[in-house]
Protein backbone atom coordinates (compact mmCIF):
# COMPACT_ATOMS: atom_id res chain seq x y z
CA UNK A 1 0.00 0.00 0.00
CA UNK A 2 1.06 3.67 -0.88
CA UNK A 3 2.24 5.90 1.78
CA UNK A 4 -0.01 8.90 0.87
CA UNK A 5 0.81 11.20 3.75
CA UNK A 6 2.01 14.92 2.97
CA UNK A 7 5.66 14.24 4.41
CA UNK A 8 5.82 11.59 1.79
CA UNK A 9 4.22 13.26 -0.56
CA UNK A 10 6.66 16.21 -0.14
CA UNK A 11 9.68 14.01 -0.28
CA UNK A 12 8.23 12.53 -3.73
CA UNK A 13 8.19 15.64 -5.31
CA UNK A 14 11.70 16.73 -4.37
CA UNK A 15 13.17 13.37 -5.80
CA UNK A 16 14.10 12.68 -9.39
CA UNK A 17 14.07 9.65 -11.66
CA UNK A 18 17.47 8.28 -12.48
CA UNK A 19 17.42 4.82 -14.64
CA UNK A 20 20.36 2.86 -13.34
CA UNK A 21 21.12 -0.54 -15.43
CA UNK A 22 22.08 -2.97 -12.29
CA UNK A 23 24.05 -6.17 -12.56
CA UNK A 24 21.85 -9.18 -11.73
CA UNK A 25 23.66 -10.19 -9.00
CA UNK A 26 22.81 -6.26 -7.43
CA UNK A 27 19.24 -6.83 -8.46
CA UNK A 28 18.97 -10.15 -6.86
CA UNK A 29 20.60 -8.53 -3.69
CA UNK A 30 19.50 -5.46 -3.50
CA UNK A 31 15.79 -7.09 -3.42
CA UNK A 32 16.60 -9.45 -0.76
CA UNK A 33 18.42 -6.48 1.06
CA UNK A 34 15.61 -4.18 0.68
CA UNK A 35 13.32 -7.20 1.81
CA UNK A 36 15.13 -8.17 5.06
CA UNK A 37 15.01 -4.52 5.92
CA UNK A 38 11.77 -4.09 5.47
CA UNK A 39 10.64 -7.30 7.71
CA UNK A 40 13.61 -6.02 10.83
CA UNK A 41 11.80 -2.99 10.94
CA UNK A 42 10.99 -2.55 14.63
CA UNK A 43 8.69 0.82 14.10
CA UNK A 44 6.49 0.16 10.32
CA UNK A 45 6.40 3.56 9.67
CA UNK A 46 7.68 3.96 6.62
CA UNK A 47 8.04 1.43 3.69
CA UNK A 48 12.26 0.56 3.10
CA UNK A 49 12.44 -0.04 -0.66
CA UNK A 50 14.87 -0.92 -3.31
CA UNK A 51 15.31 2.59 -4.08
CA UNK A 52 15.85 3.53 -0.58
CA UNK A 53 18.91 1.49 -0.04
CA UNK A 54 19.87 2.89 -3.70
CA UNK A 55 19.28 6.39 -2.15
CA UNK A 56 21.31 5.55 0.52
CA UNK A 57 24.57 4.20 -1.23
CA UNK A 58 24.49 6.91 -3.10
CA UNK A 59 24.33 9.61 0.23
CA UNK A 60 27.27 7.17 1.61
CA UNK A 61 29.44 7.81 -1.96
CA UNK A 62 28.60 11.82 -1.66
CA UNK A 63 29.02 12.60 1.28
CA UNK A 64 32.50 10.48 1.07
CA UNK A 65 34.17 10.78 -2.17
CA UNK A 66 37.69 9.58 -0.88
CA UNK A 67 36.52 6.35 -1.00
CA UNK A 68 36.23 6.79 -4.91
CA UNK A 69 40.23 6.08 -6.16
CA UNK A 70 40.52 4.90 -9.43
CA UNK A 71 40.33 4.70 -13.38
CA UNK A 72 37.66 2.47 -14.44
CA UNK A 73 34.15 0.91 -12.35
CA UNK A 74 36.12 -1.75 -11.62
CA UNK A 75 39.03 0.61 -10.42
CA UNK A 76 36.15 2.58 -8.06
CA UNK A 77 34.51 -0.52 -7.01
CA UNK A 78 37.20 -2.64 -6.11
CA UNK A 79 39.46 0.40 -3.99
CA UNK A 80 36.06 1.56 -1.99
CA UNK A 81 35.47 -1.50 -0.95
CA UNK A 82 38.80 -2.30 -0.06
CA UNK A 83 38.38 0.84 1.98
CA UNK A 84 35.41 -0.03 3.95
CA UNK A 85 36.53 -3.28 4.42
CA UNK A 86 39.47 -1.34 6.39
CA UNK A 87 37.71 0.81 8.21
CA UNK A 88 35.27 -1.65 9.30
CA UNK A 89 38.23 -4.16 10.54
CA UNK A 90 40.15 -1.30 12.68
CA UNK A 91 36.42 -0.17 14.21
CA UNK A 92 35.80 -3.85 14.81
CA UNK A 93 39.71 -4.27 16.80
CA UNK A 94 38.56 -0.90 18.52
CA UNK A 95 35.35 -2.64 19.54
CA UNK A 96 36.98 -5.57 20.72
CA UNK A 97 39.76 -2.90 23.00
CA UNK A 98 42.48 -4.30 21.09
CA UNK A 99 44.21 -0.62 19.33
CA UNK A 100 45.84 -2.11 17.47
CA UNK A 101 48.80 -0.22 15.00
CA UNK A 102 47.73 3.29 14.06
CA UNK A 103 48.06 3.26 10.28
CA UNK A 104 51.33 4.43 9.12
CA UNK A 105 52.75 3.23 12.79
CA UNK A 106 55.54 0.54 12.28
CA UNK A 107 57.09 -1.71 15.24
Amino acid sequence: MADNSPKRKAVQSEERPKWVPLREDQHSELSTLARELMLSRARKTERITENTVIRLAVDLVLRHPELLVGDTEDDLRTNMLGRFEQLLERERELLAGGAGEEPGESQ
